[in-house]
């Protein structure tokens, strides 16, 4: 499954919506296995997701240019890679 985006009125943002549709939609990832490209630019998509737990994993390059299209990578809140990674560094 993909979703390519989730958009909330503004009307009804701060609300919990958002939160509510994104656990519906998470649902078939029973282990929590789901991540999020988003653009870096996007600040209230990026504190929506921060706010929920999830992790940002991957960071566009220092100084590399970017051509529209850099993203960063946020992994669900249990995604098992972020138990991996807690779990190999101690």
């Amino acid at each position: 499954m993909q979703i390519t985006d989730l958009t909330v009125a503004p009307v009804a943002r701060g609300r919990g919506v958002g939160t509510r549709l994104l656990d519906v939609l998470l649902l078939p990832a029973l282990d929590d296995r789901a991540w999020v490209a988003a653009d870096p630019g996007d600040r209230a998509t990026l504190a929506f997701l921060r706010c929920r737990g999830w992790r940002q994993i991957v960071f566009p390059s220092p100084g590399k240019p970017t051509d529209g299209r850099a993203q960063l990578v946020l992994l669900a809140p249990r995604h098992p890679a972020l138990t991996d990674a807690s779990t190999a560094s101690r």
